[in-house]
């Protein structure tokens, strides 16, 4: 029994953590004791002439106008930011502006210009050769030589389609400008 009870007494001082000793820093400000650190000796940096950064300290003032709509300004200034810079923004916004010119021109032309009717039937290439038909000039098959003459509703539709998105088209085109001169003022925050 004994040797048991011996054993369970030195299992549990296994899980008992032994007692820190306390750092002679612990005791220097717990006791109240002056210490001294030593510092290097730091000195100020050599200036340019002018105590603060830009000069304002000194008599000169900022230019700049003040900020109207905060949230609006630091939106403009946080996507200056993710859009890397005034280049990039001006390339991703012609691009933009070409792909829709170019849907518009793409549908407008595969919408009123080509006869789609003409083309299934056309007779050319390989299928002449095979019926001994003279082979066909394409261009004048499948393409209408006046795409607007028999004015229907569809057609009236599809210009319709063509207008309106030209319309935005000129709408974006104007918002390039306006956009551009916010732009240049936040890269003009930027760089002073």
């Amino acid at each position: 029994v004994m040797f048991s009870v011996q054993r369970a007494l030195h299992s549990l001082n296994i899980f008992r953590w032994k007692k820190r000793s306390k750092s002679s820093l612990t005791d220097v400000f717990l006791n109240g004791e002056d210490l001294e650190i030593e510092l290097p000796d730091y000195h100020k940096a050599p200036s340019t002439g002018s105590e603060s950064p830009s000069g304002l300290l000194d008599g000169d003032t900022l230019n700049s106008e003040p900020i109207e709509d905060l949230d609006l300004f630091f939106e403009r200034v946080y996507s200056y930011y993710c859009d890397k810079g005034l280049w990039c923004i001006i390339i991703k916004w012609i691009f933009e502006l070409l792909s829709l010119a170019f849907t518009i021109c793409f549908s407008g032309f595969f919408l009123l210009f080509v006869d789609w009717n003409g083309l299934r039937n056309a007779k050319c290439g390989m299928d002449a050769v095979e019926s001994g038909i003279k082979p066909c000039d394409l261009s004048k098959e499948a393409l209408h030589q006046h795409p607007l003459t028999p004015f229907t509703i569809s057609r009236a539709i599809i210009v319709g389609y063509l207008g309106i998105f030209s319309i935005y088209w000129c709408f974006c085109f104007l918002r390039f400008f306006a956009q551009l001169k916010e732009t240049l003022k936040i890269r003009r925050f930027y760089y002073n």
